[in-house]
Parts: C-alpha cells; structure tokens; sequence
C-alpha cells in the first residue's frame, strides 16, 4: 500500500512568526496534531504537540515566542508514492510520529502521522 492510499491527515499551515499560543489554538480547533511552518509557499518546518510541551516544560512564553525557535527545521517528508511500511520504518529510524507528504515539486499535499499509519496496518490493507 502507498500513502497516496492512505486518507490524509489534516495538514495546518502556519507561519513562522506565529506566537505559539495561536499556534496551539489553531491546531486544537482545526483537530490537527502537527502543523507545517509555511514561508513564501515553501514548507521550512514542522511544530508538532510535542515541541509544543518541550516549549512549555522550558517556560517560553506562548505569546511571545514563535513557532520559527521551537519547530523542526527542514523536516524530513514523504512523497504520495512511497510504501506505507517504508514510511513506518522512516518515522521508527528518526524518532518522529508526523511527515509531511510533499508533491514532485517540494509543495505539502497532506500529513501522515503514525496513528494512520497503525490504523492502516492493522486494518491488514498494507
């Protein structure tokens, strides 16, 4: 099975210089666990729920600190046609439970989490 077939998980769009109390809001009403850092259309990283607790476990404040100093930077993606069990052995090997799934251009289409990723498997449709 390849991501292309897996349903997409829903990809948040932020900015860089968005405070990360806004940050928080927007991915607790949008339902989304991770959200990729946008700058002039290119994907420059990713904050995920657990950059969100690291930021808080270090007392930054989430109305002055932006997304830009916790998120990932260049985070690792996947392209639509990579095989789901590749991409689970990906996310194991780096320690990550969120990929971006990124076009031929470079351009996110979705996101990818590890939970549809055991959703999936264990629906036996790999």
């Amino acid at each position: 099975m390849k991501v292309k077939d897996v349903p997409p998980g829903k990809l948040l769009s932020i900015d860089p210089n968005m405070p990360l109390a806004e940050v928080a809001a927007r991915m607790r009403v949008g339902g989304a666990d991770s959200a990729a850092v946008m700058s002039e259309g290119r994907l420059v990283g990713i904050v995920t729920e657990r950059d969100l607790v690291r930021a808080i476990a270090d007392a930054l404040d989430p109305k002055l600190t932006k997304a830009a100093l916790i998120m990932t930077v260049d985070p690792a993606t996947i392209g639509p046609d990579e095989e789901v069990a590749v991409v689970a052995l990906k996310m194991m090997r780096l320690g990550i439970r969120h990929l971006p799934v990124v076009d031929s251009s470079g351009e996110p289409i979705g996101l990818i989490s590890a939970g549809d990723l055991v959703a999936v498997l264990e629906g036996g449709k790999s």
